[in-house]
């Protein structure tokens, strides 16, 4: 397969310096690598040396920099402006460090070599912009903005040139070379009179030019005209020229040597320089403007026409308006283009309609598609893989125009017969492909009468294509509309009848030479030439359909970077998408050395080139970056990248990231306030839940809090175990003093959920109603006087010297504190006040009157029984007032904190903020666990369903994150994925058990609910025993392996202290000691150990023993050193200790004598306590 080189290529081309000197020795090296590369190529053996010959010709024409070298022996440049221009000086810049050192180096090396001089005296002055180099490297390069200056300047005459007839110029050649003009404008001189508006300023100086601009209006035309004027001739003849970019072409070996060596001397003659570093030498197929160009032909790239015809279908109006954008530069190429894309442009015309056409909003206009419009968009795309190479046009071969028309558009084929045979119909010839043409009918066309659209296909080709169908031999028209062979035969005298338009069109085909014939509809015409012209280039067909098939949407979407078919983005890309989208890149966007286009010095990437962009974004996320945050992915991809609407671009990228839902944010999703039920009167809603107080002297460890939502009356029950006995004694009682209220909430504790309640809520006709699981704050009325029956009753502790074992003592007195403390939400009212109607009451009811005979009088209350009838008859007005407050306060509430509304309907994709055992203890372990499938909305939550169990959870909505929605595709990889996040996959049995020599350690083999049985894991025997307890011991008991049963026993046993000597132990055991966390570095106490101890104490002895703030004190409950209290509620005090008792380390000397009894306190969890053994 031979290899074509394209101007473009060159990403092994290094970024060169603007300025300097170039080494004979450099170019030398660099020639001879240019003619390696040619015999690499395949040139004639033959020839080799004669081409070795006329390249070291002459040296002199090479550069690697930009040196003194005279300009160029050209006309300069001679800009002229508008009348009234004002000359334009813009202010100086604020640069950083390194781009100051840069500007400061880079204007005295133009200086030295008379590129520009200093000018502070100058009228005219343009911003210089340093732009950084690609690279890991902080290097830069110039660019100057000239955009006030262009709007001032007159252009000269002059056009590029028509690239369809230019390159046509080619046909037959073989020999192909390409070279570029080293910094091309620098070579041209800029006339003295128009210098100064060209000048530009840094850091601290203004400079004036002396040679052509890049970046001026009129820099690329009056290069262009120059260089024709160069190689006036052999331009078309053998050399084509886009601006600095020069094709060499010859058809035999001999002519190609004699083509180099007058073209090296043309270019030595008129003093322009090679850019020696992106020249090649010898190609047989060459990418020039956007096309791959061999002798025979022209085609385009067949990895853009792939790539194009498998982009998955438009989400929004810009993603439709780019991918017609696209397919448009391959028209040419394409038969019936017009009328296969005009569906989706009427679709697009459609959604525009009322709406701005501006990039940002086409991005927010949704499309949806019916089926009919997705087979229309497939055609299309089948349309575009269609494209085919197009020949170039022969002389001696017939050329054949075949023309169509319908209702709303038309189309022509320009194709060329090498050997015409008239023994042998149209479709049977030997047809190549030339060109193609299409378009619609618009406003008044769609009204013209069948001849009108028949012919107007005919009349277009006879104006756009006359230079191609100006031929001394002529060429054979086709069409299928038999009225006009009348009207455009040219052997027939036109007829007297006709009129207006179509006599008009008939005069404009009397300048050509045509034969003009009836093709009948029925014969398919179309179908038989494209499945001719297609059978060459699509010769295997199950090729070409994994390359249509394979998309980006086929790539993992959880790991896309992993996925073999990931295709890593290359700078030919880049230059590919930014030719492609060339129209759209920002005025200050500037060509560097390597043909790629730089905004301030960073790689413009063309957002409309989303597969390039989505691969940019996917390498700049994944792997080794982390899955970092939105900002930090924006600050990388500025450092070398310009992408506009960058940070938005990003922040929907990440937020789409699949694996960055499963991490980022907090467990907990604050959601918009709901509208919930307000009670309107006392009673009517009572709140309850079990609150766990720790150990008292008695039984009793928990407490019944039952409250009233409303009033905020509270009712303290103590207890020993959370039952639903306890539940229902407790709501009887509040029953038979209060009255009966009409609805209950609680959670889906099982004391709350279960028979018993079940049938008092139905003898009582109530309503019971349940919060979501991990969701307290739904039941937050009594979450709240949880915490503050805590925080009183710490007080009170505090207060009184009190062990934490009497605080069943203190309940009455904490339920009267809640009870009869004004509250500011009620309005200044105390619950009691509010729910019973009576005054709260006071300690004092004796009151000291100075003046009076009795100084000490004693308030009767009865006479005050009055105004208590007047309490009870506004009792009402009161609770109207609470019911007005706490609305004003949930409308502020819901106005400051909005929260983020999710809309998640059934059979969307959502992720699970689990409460899991398994991840309290791993930090690693992913928050958001999922995906799961939404199966039911409530009210409040949302019915989840397990999407390998099938297990349905109800979740609450601040638990839910949305992850995709109901078209995501749950295959072999989602579902792999949601099983190795390791929860919920329930341990449906044990199988067998085994000693793993390797790891050391026990470990069982479980099946899991969900999974088969080849997917069964062997897990460690620690793990079981903490995740499923009760099914390890039942399977335990089963087996008949001792040493097994033994391990399962030691695992199952609690991490205590490890045995010390009997003495220690035997009075730990007598005191009741509890230990929490602690841990010894030895089993032996007499000897110099670290013990992790919070504090240590002995009643046996020495008073003045103390270790960093720990002391060893004498009887219960007296206060040692530092003021840290010694009895139960130690833990309390931590306020007192300093940061380092936060882990205290005792250094524990050897003693002679064992204190008689040790109590073992840790400040880390003073409630799960331990005894000692």
């Amino acid at each position: 397969m031979l290899m074509k080189y394209s101007l473009e290529d060159e990403d092994y081309i290094e970024e060169e310096d603007l300025v300097g000197t170039t080494s004979e020795d450099e170019i030398l090296e660099r020639l001879d690598l240019m003619l390696a590369d040619a015999i690499k190529e395949g040139f004639p053996q033959e020839f080799v040396q004669e081409l070795r010959e006329a390249v070291k010709t002459e040296t002199d024409i090479w550069r690697t920099k930009l040196g003194a070298d005279p300009p160029a022996k050209l006309e300069p440049l001679r800009v002229v402006l508008m009348d009234g221009s004002v000359p334009y000086r813009t202010k100086p810049r604020q640069y950083s460090a390194a781009k100051t050192k840069f500007l400061s180096e880079y204007g005295k090396q133009l200086e030295k070599f008379e590129l520009v001089f200093r000018n502070n005296q100058s009228r005219w002055a343009c911003a210089a912009i340093p732009v950084r180099k690609k690279g890991p490297v902080e290097e830069y390069r110039c660019a100057n903005d000239y955009r006030p200056m262009n709007k001032r300047t007159i252009p000269i005459a002059g056009a590029m040139p028509n690239l369809l007839v230019v390159i046509a110029k080619v046909k037959g050649a073989y020999f192909f070379a390409t070279f570029d003009l080293f910094k091309g404008f620098w070579q041209l001189l800029l006339h003295p009179d128009c210098r100064e508006f060209f000048s530009f300023i840094t850091n601290d100086t203004v400079y004036t030019p002396t040679r052509v601009p890049q970046g001026a209006t009129d820099s690329p035309i009056h290069f262009q005209n120059q260089m024709q004027e160069v190689f006036r001739d052999m331009l078309y003849e053998n050399v084509l020229i886009w601006v600095d970019d020069i094709v060499v072409f010859a058809k035999t070996a001999e002519e190609f040597i004699a083509v180099l060596r007058k073209f090296f001397s043309r270019i030595h003659e008129y003093g322009l320089k090679l850019n020696a570093k992106k020249s090649c030498l010898y190609a047989r197929e060459i990418s020039w403007c956007g096309r791959i160009i061999d002798g025979e032909g022209v085609r385009h790239d067949p990895e853009r026409v792939a790539a194009l015809s498998s982009l998955p279908l438009p989400a929004t109006a810009a993603d439709l308006q780019k991918i017609l954008c696209a397919a448009n530069w391959l028209r040419e190429s394409i038969v019936d283009f017009a009328q296969c894309a005009a569906p989706l442009q009427d679709k697009l015309e459609a959604a525009f309609a009322g709406h701005s056409r501006k990039q940002r909003y086409a991005e927010s206009l949704g499309l949806s598609w019916t089926l009919g419009e997705e087979q229309q968009y497939r055609d299309f795309l089948g349309c575009i893989a269609r494209s085919t190479k197009l020949v170039f046009p022969s002389e001696t071969a017939t050329i054949c125009v075949t023309t169509d028309a319908s209702d709303r558009g038309w189309s022509l084929i320009v194709s060329q017969v090498d050997t015409w045979d008239d023994l042998k119909p149209l479709t049977e010839q030997a047809h190549a492909l030339v060109l193609c043409k299409g378009g619609m009918f618009k406003g008044a066309q769609l009204h013209w009468s069948i001849a009108e659209k028949e012919g107007y296909p005919i009349v277009r080709a006879a104006k756009d294509l006359e230079y191609l169908l100006h031929r001394s031999n002529g060429f054979k028209l086709f069409c299928d509309h038999a009225n006009l062979i009348q009207i455009f035969c040219p052997s027939t005298e036109i007829r007297k009848h006709v009129r207006g338009k179509l006599q008009r069109w008939a005069l404009m085909l009397s300048d050509y030479r045509y034969e003009i014939e009836h093709v009948k509809g029925s014969d398919n015409v179309w179908a038989d030439l494209v499945s001719r012209w297609l059978a060459p280039v699509v010769e295997s067909p199950a090729a070409v359909k994994a390359v249509r098939t394979r998309s980006s949407s086929a790539l993992s979407r959880l790991r896309p970077l992993m996925d073999s078919a990931f295709v890593w983005p290359n700078p030919e890309q880049v230059r590919d998408a930014q030719r492609r989208y060339r129209r759209s890149a920002p005025q200050t966007s500037v060509e560097s050395d390597s043909g790629l286009l730089l905004v301030e010095g960073k790689v413009w990437i063309p957002t409309q080139a989303e597969e390039l962009l989505a691969r940019v974004l996917i390498v700049a996320h994944c792997g080794l970056s982390a899955h970092r945050g939105a900002d930090v992915m924006q600050r990388q991809l500025q450092q070398h990248y310009h992408i506009k609407s960058l940070y938005k671009i990003v922040k929907d990228f990440v937020a789409k990231c699949l694996l960055c839902k499963h991490v980022k944010g907090s467990q907990l999703i604050q959601r918009p306030w709901s509208d919930q039920r307000e009670p309107a009167a006392r009673n009517e809603v009572l709140h309850f839940d079990f609150l766990f107080m720790g150990e008292s002297y008695g039984d009793t460890c928990y407490v019944l809090v039952l409250k009233d939502e409303l009033t905020h009356y509270c009712e303290l029950v103590p207890c020993d175990a959370p039952t639903s006995t306890v539940t229902v004694t407790a709501v009887l009682d509040w029953a038979k003093r209060f009255g009966l209220p009409s609805m209950w909430t609680s959670d889906k504790g099982t004391h709350f959920k279960n028979k018993l309640m079940e049938k008092l809520r139905d003898r009582l006709k109530a309503v019971h109603t349940f919060v979501p699981v991990y969701t307290p704050w739904v039941n937050g009325t009594v979450e709240r006087i949880n915490r503050d029956v805590l925080q009183v009753m710490r007080v009170l502790l505090l207060e009184h010297q009190l062990d934490t074992k009497s605080w069943e003592y203190l309940l009455p007195l904490v339920q009267a504190n809640l009870n009869q403390t004004p509250v500011q939400s009620l309005g200044g009212k105390a619950p009691v006040e509010l729910f019973t109607g009576q005054s709260v009451p006071t300690q004092l009811d004796t009151v000291l009157l100075p003046h009076a005979k009795n100084k000490l009088m004693t308030i009767n209350m009865d006479a005050v029984e009055e105004e208590l009838h007047k309490l009870r008859e506004s009792l009402r007005l009161m609770h109207e007032e609470v019911v007005e407050r706490k609305e004003r306060t949930r409308l502020y509430q819901k106005m400051v904190k909005v929260g983020k509304l999710e809309n998640v309907t059934v059979g969307d994709f959502v992720l699970w903020s689990r409460v899991h055992e398994r991840l309290r203890g791993n930090k690693l372990m992913v928050r958001w666990v999922g995906p799961y499938r939404v199966t039911e909305a409530r009210e409040y939550s949302f019915v989840i369903e397990h999407l390998i169990t099938g297990d349905d959870f109800e979740v609450h909505g601040s638990r839910l994150k949305f992850y995709d929605d109901a078209s995501l595709e749950v295959d072999e990889e989602i579902l792999e994925h949601v099983a190795k996040q390791g929860i919920g996959l329930g341990v449906e049995r044990i199988r067998e058990h085994r000693f793993n020599p390797i790891t050391k350690q026990w470990e069982l083999l479980v099946s899991r609910r969900g999974l088969q049985e080849i997917e069964d894991s062997c897990e460690p025997l620690a793990n079981m025993v903490h995740d499923v307890p009760v099914l390890v011991a039942n399977y335990a008991e089963q087996q008949q392996d001792e040493e097994f049963r033994a391990q399962v026993s030691e695992a199952a046993k609690p991490n205590l202290v490890p045995r010390a000597s009997r003495t220690w132990v035997l009075e730990a055991v007598r005191t009741r000691g509890l230990v929490q966390q602690a841990r010894l570095s030895s089993s032996k106490w007499f000897k110099s150990h670290t013990i992790h101890f919070a504090f240590f104490r002995s009643q046996a002895g020495d008073h003045n023993m103390i270790y960093r703030q720990f002391a060893i004190g004498s009887k219960r409950g007296s206060k040692p050193h530092h003021g840290v209290m010694l009895n139960s509620h130690f833990y309390e005090n931590l306020s007192l200790l300093s940061d380092e008792a936060a882990t205290p380390t005792i250094e524990l000397v050897k003693l002679d004598s064992a204190p008689s009894k040790l109590v073992v306190e840790d400040v880390v969890s003073p409630t799960n306590s331990t005894s000692v053994e």
